[in-house]
């Protein structure tokens, strides 16, 4: 809840910002010129990055598990983004994060592993990831479905 507070602050703090931006903008419209178009731009720059922030916190208390009691934050968006743009070691380095925060979470491990054998081509990373898992998690099913899954990556190999 925090972090939406904190989201929405910033977000009214930058709508604050950009309304001369926006009246300036509709203001110069009427002509229909440059300085109109890039005061409207730059008003809609400014409410860019709080939205966003607002956004993904959202996103990420519907992906956390609150059951569990952890915190709001653990989004695989991000890391699958940058996935998606071929930046896998920024990727990994999201994913390396999210066990700093919760090493207990299984699906951080089997997505590391995932990523590390059939994206990176590095199955030293997925071994890593492996007996990582096998070290921080406690629950006997999920070590089980962790050592399955690595046996079917190394297929790929």
């Amino acid at each position: 809840m925090k972090k939406k507070t904190g989201a929405l602050r910033f977000l009214l703090k930058r709508f604050l910002m950009s309304i001369p931006f926006f009246v300036l903008g509709i203001f110069l419209l009427t002509p229909l010129s440059i300085p109109a178009v890039l005061s409207l731009i730059l008003g809609g720059f400014l409410l860019a990055k709080p939205l966003f922030a607002l956004l993904t916190g959202s996103a990420g208390s519907a992906v956390s598990s609150k059951s569990r009691g952890h915190e709001i934050g653990l989004v695989f968006s991000i890391p699958e983004t940058r996935i998606m743009q071929g930046e896998y070691d920024k990727a990994l380095s999201l994913y390396k994060d999210m066990i700093i925060q919760d090493p207990n979470r299984l699906e951080v491990y089997l997505r590391i592993m995932k990523l590390a054998v059939k994206k990176m081509k590095q199955p030293e990373i997925a071994k890593d990831a492996f007996h990582s898992g096998l070290k921080n998690l406690t629950d006997i099913k999920e070590r089980e479905r962790l050592a399955l899954e690595y046996k079917n990556l190394m297929t790929y190999i």
